[in-house]
């Protein structure tokens, strides 16, 4: 599929290159190769001359959005301020060429992220992030519960778990386990509630989203931020379940010590942060976990539309027993 929609773009932009793109400025030759690809989206880079840019072709929706494409398009709108994310040029959500809705955005230079070099580059970004003003006419979506939210996200997606027989029964009674706590303790979502700081949140702070460059840093694939309490994106950007994920890394108190430090160096209030982390941190890893169910019973479908064994592989490893019960286990779960 991904090469097949090579010619396709390559047609795309020659209909469209003095029309709808010529702000581009892409010569007549215009060459596309396969850049990267995701659960949601395969992302190609189209280049002219000295032009060069990101073809981004959404495959579904995290969020359920009919209009996936377009509120991505419109988040990098809004970011443009922060410096820290990609300049966006083009969307194009009617269907009427590409099954698909489509967008077009910067090329950066730089490569992932390594948390043994890059956390406070890391910090940086977040905290240009969280300083952008919430305006009150925005479009996103709003996380102000954040403990229910993660239960009801993660009850949707354990929807398939306890009558397939792809998963055993020890691991469905682990995630029963699991619900029944985070259901128990929620009410200390009050502390959210009382104390609000809202934040435009990327909610996919792997390594790999993140693009550092010599000169200038970023963070990419903004396919589905809310608003809602920094927390959300600070926890799993330090959680193991990230830090693995690409990079097989787990970080040190210290290094996360000095992350916050870092962060905080550059907010002028709520120096919370570290108490609002430590409260949302196991629903982070309840939405996390649940989310490698909801994906691993996806895989087992013959006719799923994007499959990644390394991803396959990590989800694998994420839902043995053992690797959960240790990750959980000053919870008593």
């Amino acid at each position: 599929m991904k090469y097949g929609l090579i010619e396709m773009i390559k047609e795309y932009i020659n209909i469209n290159k003095y029309t709808r793109l010529i702000d581009l400025d892409l010569d007549k030759n215009v060459d596309v190769k396969f850049l990267a690809q995701g659960e949601y989206n395969i992302n190609y880079t189209i280049e002219s001359l000295t032009k060069k840019y990101v073809f981004r072709v959404n495959i579904g929706s995290q969020l359920g959005l009919n209009n996936q494409i377009e509120y991505e398009y419109n988040a990098l709108k809004y970011l443009e301020g922060s410096d820290v994310t990609p300049k966006v040029y083009f969307v194009d959500n009617s269907r009427e060429y590409f099954e698909y809705g489509i967008l077009i955005m910067e090329f950066l230079k730089g490569e992932p992220l390594e948390y043994h070099s890059d956390l406070i580059k890391a910090a940086d970004i977040f905290s240009k992030i969280h300083s952008i003003e919430i305006k009150k006419n925005h479009n996103f979506l709003v996380e102000e519960n954040i403990f229910t939210d993660r239960i009801t996200e993660s009850e949707i997606l354990l929807k398939n778990l306890w009558d397939t027989a792809f998963i055993d029964k020890k691991t469905k009674l682990f995630f029963h386990k699991l619900l029944d706590w985070s259901k128990y303790n929620s009410y200390k979502e009050k502390y959210f509630l009382e104390k609000p700081w809202h934040v435009i949140n990327n909610t996919e702070v792997n390594s790999h989203n993140f693009i550092i460059g010599r000169e200038k840093s970023y963070l990419i694939d903004w396919e589905k931020p809310v608003i809602s309490d920094p927390s959300q994106d600070l926890t799993q950007f330090l959680a193991p379940t990230t830090t693995l994920w690409r990079s097989n890394y787990v970080l040190t108190q210290s290094e996360i010590e000095d992350f916050f430090k870092s962060y905080i160096r550059n907010q002028k209030n709520n120096k919370d942060i570290r108490e609002r982390v430590e409260l949302y941190t196991p629903y982070l890893y309840l939405r996390a976990l649940s989310w490698c169910v909801f994906a691993y019973i996806e895989y087992q479908n013959p006719n799923k539309t994007i499959k990644n064994m390394d991803t396959y592989e990590k989800i694998k490893s994420y839902l043995d027993i053992l690797f959960m019960e240790q990750l959980l286990k000053k919870y008593n779960i």
